[in-house]
């Protein structure tokens, strides 16, 4: 039998999806699974995105522009102008989520073999994407202790070599909660420009921020040769499973590299990007009332956390993900264990272990990222079965 590629071998599982088989088998057992794992939010999508999919009248279903359906791209563009951010059409390409933007990001800035520069943890594609793209990845830490802000010039300094040819910038911070300040954003671009690197802006959460204004990478003018802005729907419309995103930048030559990745792939999808159109056009209306409900919700998940004896945590100041430091050994070992052992009044949760989203081994062994993705009523019963099921938990372990 032929050997698959080391590409195929090294590419990690995902820690948000792997577990997925258990919660599967535990459903088909009659037990309810709530999920707080993953980014899939159980919030309405805009109603404009089935009408504007329901009016489509062709009788054919085409291969869209490998660029983007004109009005997809005005429609991208429109959005960013509301940011401040002036960019033409072209320099805007449509692509399949978040995932394949940091894709083409990543192809587009490096070569196999190069460096790119991560905060850990950190979202954990990154680490599949390194591992197809050849690359590696070279971690600086941040803690939660002092909320994640970011070290020192010089810690961040020392993880840079000749080999490095990006930063990666995820703002607000998927999976720490994390947002950036403008003091820190203006660090990592100066350092980029000092050693003549790329800025990778994932901004997917960019509206679903507790506090300030939206930030947009794009508007620093004096850096607009070096950022390539990754961005997607998913979050800010409640809608992942349309799967449409975009990469953009003010560097011509990234955009060129951009379409020709575009081409290879050949589209996204027609009716997508139909859809998504008016929702980018009024945004705001949109993404305000989001962010309202997700600070909702984050605050439940947080009033419980505070009341589990010997768990430490930081309310998110972004996103919809937090991170809470449990009294065990091995978060992993425990998540297992709530689906497989536990259930209360027949239900149970699926969290995600935190161990593989960072890049230096031993680190994360014994924490979770919860993500406040249910409504407010499921979030207070799911906290209560968290509960409920680490105490079982430490009492298995000490039987």
């Amino acid at each position: 039998m032929p050997e698959i590629s080391k590409r195929a071998q090294l590419t990690p599982a995902s820690p948000i999806r792997k577990f997925l088989p258990l919660a599967q088998k535990a459903k088909e057992a009659g037990v309810k699974v709530y999920a707080l794992s993953s980014g899939d939010p159980d919030y309405q999508v805009p109603p404009a995105f089935f009408k504007a999919v329901k009016s489509y009248k062709a009788k054919t279903l085409n291969y869209a522009p490998s660029s983007g359906i004109l009005e997809h791209t005005q429609a991208w563009q429109k959005y960013y102008l509301s940011l401040g951010v002036k960019i033409p059409t072209e320099n805007i390409v449509p692509t399949s989520g978040c995932a394949e933007a940091i894709l083409f990001a990543l192809y587009a800035a490096t070569d196999p073999g190069d460096e790119v520069l991560v905060f850990e943890p950190v979202y954990v594609s990154y680490k599949s994407f390194a591992v197809m793209a050849g690359i590696t990845l070279k971690p600086v830490r941040l803690k939660p202790e002092n909320g994640y802000a970011l070290p020192s010039l010089s810690e961040i300094e020392e993880q840079i070599s000749p080999k490095t040819r990006a930063i990666v910038v995820i703002n607000p911070d998927n999976p720490t909660g994390k947002l950036w300040s403008k003091k820190e954003l203006l660090m990592v671009l100066e350092l980029a420009k000092k050693h003549n690197l790329f800025v990778i802006a994932d901004e997917t959460y960019r509206e679903i921020r507790f506090s300030g204004q939206p930030e947009c990478l794009l508007k620093y003018s004096n850096f607009k040769d070096r950022v390539i802005l990754t961005d997607s729907v998913s979050k800010r419309f409640s809608m992942p499973g349309a799967r449409i995103g975009c990469v953009a930048s003010q560097n011509p030559e990234v955009m060129a590299a951009a379409l020709r990745f575009a081409q290879a792939r050949l589209s996204v999808g027609t009716l997508e990007q139909l859809g998504t159109a008016p929702l980018l056009k009024k945004a705001k209306g949109i993404t305000d009332k989001a962010k309202q409900e997700y600070s909702g919700r984050c605050g439940i998940v947080s009033q419980a956390l505070a009341k589990i004896r010997g768990v430490t945590f930081r309310p998110p100041q972004g996103a919809f993900y937090m991170i809470a430091q449990l009294p065990i050994a091995d978060a992993e070992d425990f998540v297992k264990f709530m689906l497989t052992k536990f259930s209360y009044k027949n239900q149970t949760v699926l969290v995600a272990p935190m161990q593989d989203f960072y890049l230096t081994p031993g680190l994360g062994k014994n924490e979770i990222r919860i993500a406040c993705v249910l409504k407010k009523p499921d979030l207070k019963i799911a906290m209560e079965i968290l509960k409920l099921g680490l105490e079982a938990y430490k009492k298995n372990l000490s039987a």
